[in-house]
């Protein structure tokens, strides 16, 4: 037998171990059927899906224990998963590696508006997190895009960001602490539940956005805030993206903090134009979905005053949402974006680039100019509010290789302006080529050192990020 052939041999052997040895815990929750680890093999990255060795779904954090022990002592890696609805291949195994699919841990085990909390298991879904507090007159502010399926536990894994970001943050301003499982076994819980905390190092942001390289998260306390009274809601038409961006800056130059801006540009208006629910003005270039709340009178005030504010600064056409339905049409509208340019260009290779808000106007004529020299089709959307923007080139087979060309000068770009290559996705697989594009060796190397203090084994995630 070949070298290969007896690795490959020892693999198979360990995960036949595994198996035995868990399966009087997980019973039929510990699988090897193709077709089951094909529902574990990829997320909505885009790159090729990787069936696992194996699949595991515990139900509580004594089975995440047993399956965490028994693959220190064998060996094997391990892939902690939520929904898979990430973009940046965080969750698509090597191939010799155990998917933990913590989906089944989904229940929301308090929920205490008095002291401003939720704990959560990680597999609650997020929608229904900011549901149950909504009962209570409260929020969960973080909101992706894939809010309504996407977990908790991914959203810190990735540290997820959405819409209200601009008004309200991302998710690690919510996390006041988890309990976490490291490879062998071992049970920690960091945090606090009360608002103010400083005691020790902050191990709870150090998880926040870890990807799943560090350990598994298997509670978490999060922060919910009183819900505001009244939301109002505006789809600004624009000649341009140029234009909108400037719109946008006009409105913080101003004093205005809207609770939600998104930017979409023609291509994306196109795009989505078929399927939207609401109607999309003909002939306009770019627009932006504004969003205030607070008292309603105030909600009201502040959000006609950034219509005139845009108005003043380029904007042709100005709807206000008259009800809750016809809100829910205009953010529709901005949800339907990236699938919709999915379907019209499969190979479309996207980013989440930000950089200060104040240069995102720089940053579109940059991406407008570089595309129109290279000929490649260019999509723009996503968080204008926060510096966050969704770049998109729609190419065929043969554009790919000026495409990647591309998409490295417009991080590069990024960072020259005091940016990010990703401001909300992770690195994962589909950037970790890119990390020093924004870090240095040395910053890295720290990063890889206080992984092995938490996986000397190497066992979590292998082979992301890094």
């Amino acid at each position: 037998m070949s070298f290969l052939g007896m690795l490959r041999s020892m693999a198979l052997n360990h995960v036949e171990r595994f198996m035995k040895r868990l399966a009087p815990v997980l019973g039929e929750r510990i699988t090897r059927d193709p077709e089951l680890l094909a529902s574990v093999a990829g997320d909505e990255s885009g790159l090729a899906p990787q069936l696992p060795a194996a699949a595991v779904w515990p139900q509580n954090r004594d089975e995440v224990v047993e399956v965490a022990k028994e693959a220190a002592d064998l060996g094997m890696g391990l892939i902690p998963r939520g929904a898979g609805s990430g973009k940046s291949g965080a969750v698509i195994p090597g191939g010799h590696e155990v998917v933990v699919d913590l989906s089944k841990m989904n229940r929301i085990l308090e929920l205490r508006p008095q002291d401003l909390y939720a704990i959560v298991e990680p597999g609650v879904i997020t929608e229904v997190l900011d549901q149950s507090a909504s009962e209570e007159g409260f929020m969960y502010p973080p909101d992706p895009a894939s809010k309504s399926y996407s977990t908790l536990g991914g959203n810190i894994a990735t540290n997820a960001g959405g819409p209200r970001a601009v008004k309200y943050g991302v998710t690690h301003r919510y996390v006041w602490g988890i309990e976490m499982v490291l490879p062998g076994g071992d049970v920690f819980r960091t945090g606090r539940h009360s608002i103010k905390g400083v005691a020790g190092y902050d191990l709870t942001s150090l998880f926040v956005g870890s990807e799943g390289t560090l350990g598994f998260i298997t509670q978490a306390t999060l922060h919910i805030v009183p819900a505001p009274k009244a939301v109002e809601t505006a789809f600004l038409s624009f000649p341009d993206a140029l234009s909108a961006s400037k719109g946008a800056e006009a409105v913080f130059t101003k004093g205005y903090l809207p609770s939600t801006m998104e930017l979409l540009d023609h291509e994306s208006l196109e795009a989505v134009r078929a399927v939207s629910p609401f109607r999309i003005p003909e002939d306009i270039g770019a627009a932006l979905l504004v969003e205030s709340d607070g008292a309603a009178e105030v909600a009201q005030q502040d959000l006609y005053r950034m219509c005139e504010i845009a108005g003043d600064s380029g904007a042709s056409d100005c709807v206000v949402a008259r009800n809750e339905k016809e809100r829910q049409t205009m953010r529709r509208a901005r949800q339907l974006v990236s699938s919709s340019l999915k379907e019209k260009f499969p190979l479309k290779i996207s980013d989440d680039i930000a950089v200060p808000r104040s240069q995102m106007a720089v940053l579109m004529e940059y991406a407008q100019a570089e595309a129109l020299k290279e000929e490649i089709t260019f999509a723009a959307y996503g968080h204008i509010g926060d510096g966050n923007l969704h770049v998109n080139l729609l190419c065929d087979v043969d554009d790919l290789p000026k495409a990647q060309g591309m998409r490295i000068k417009l991080m590069q770009k990024a960072v020259r302006m005091q940016g990010t290559v990703s401001g909300e996705h992770g690195i994962g697989i589909h950037k970790r080529d890119m990390l020093s594009i924004e870090q240095s060796q040395e910053l890295i190397d720290l990063q890889k050192r206080l992984k092995k203090v938490f996986d000397p084994q190497g066992l979590m995630n292998p082979n992301k990020v890094f």
